[in-house]
Parts: C-alpha cells; structure tokens; sequence
C-alpha cells in the first residue's frame, strides 16, 4: 500500500517536473510577440489545474489533505481567473503567482532535504538544502519584481528561474526517494 502510493507520488513528480522544464524552455525561447498568449495559456491552464483538482477531491475520499488541497484548488482558480482578466497588470500578476510559488516550493525541498535526505544518510542533501535556499530566494526576488518592467524579460526570467525550479525537483526525487528492498 505504502509503495503503491509513493510510486504514484514518484509518478506525478516525474511528470510535474518535465513540464516545468517544458514550460521553461518555451518561456526562455518565445518571441516577445506571444507573451499575451502565452499568459491566456498560462491562465487557462492555470483554471484547468484547479478544475481537475476540484473534480479529485469530489471523487476521492475526504481526509484532511483532500480538504486542503480542495481549498487550494479553489484558489487556483480564482487566480487563473484574475490572469485572464488582469490585462496591464500582468507583471505585478506573474510576480505573484511564480514568487510564491516558488518559495513554497524552495521550502518544501528544504523540509525534504532536512527532515529525509539528511536523515537517510544522503551524502548530498546539504546540496539539496542550498538549491531550495537559492530556490526560496528566487522566490523573494520574483514576488519583488525590482528590475523588469517590461512583461517579455520578465517572462525570460521566469522561464530561467523555471529551469532551475525543475532541476531541484529532480534533485529532490533522487535524494529523497526511498528505494525498495526486494
């Protein structure tokens, strides 16, 4: 049971990080005539997000979690909402959505490197713990938007920042990731 839902856990991550390297990419390589497309695919996507995770929540079992990541979906989907609609203030829109997102997301792999790949006997989870310190910084300089004002290099920001977002995921997943004694 216990491996059947890490493998699932594994699963998502795996797939969750290739799209971040995906959407990355895309952002560091888009010409600065699509950046308004790119932010309506953004939000669209953003609204999806939500749906499918309101749409697991009503068909999985109701535990604690599950209500938290309900409520989370809710909030996704306001955002998505707020990006489709925010037109001129995109850039005080993205600083917000990718700024909190990835410090959540540089603390997140900091409790995972302090609390299971240090723990574990990893020899490299100080690495681990320094790229989610970085990744939390990023974060703090995203949500503070000092240097860019227009909306294409800051999307080029973005997308770097994504990049290195996506190889601390992966990171993460082999430090962190228990193996299976047969």
């Amino acid at each position: 049971m216990l491996f059947t839902v890490l493998d699932k856990l594994r699963q998502q991550t795996v797939i969750s990080t290739v799209l971040l390297m995906v959407l990355g990419l895309f952002m560091l390589i888009i010409p600065a005539k699509y950046d308004g497309t790119l932010v309506n695919i953004l939000g669209y996507a953003v609204v999806i997000l939500g749906a499918v995770m309101v749409w697991d929540f009503i068909a999985g079992d109701k535990h604690l979690v599950s209500c938290i990541i309900f409520a989370c979906a809710l909030l996704l989907i306001l955002l998505g909402v707020f990006i489709l609609v925010s037109g001129d203030n995109i850039l005080v829109v993205l600083s917000v959505l990718f700024g909190v997102l990835l410090m959540v997301d540089g603390l997140h792999s900091a409790l995972h490197a302090w609390m299971y790949a240090r723990r574990s006997g990893k020899t490299w989870w100080g690495l681990l713990l320094f790229l989610s310190i970085l990744l939390f910084f990023a974060g703090i300089v995203i949500l503070n938007n000092p240097w860019w004002n227009t909306p294409h290099s800051f999307v080029k920001v973005i997308g770097g920042i994504i990049l290195f977002a996506a190889a601390t995921g992966i990171i993460r997943l082999i430090l962190v990731w228990p193996i299976r004694k047969a």
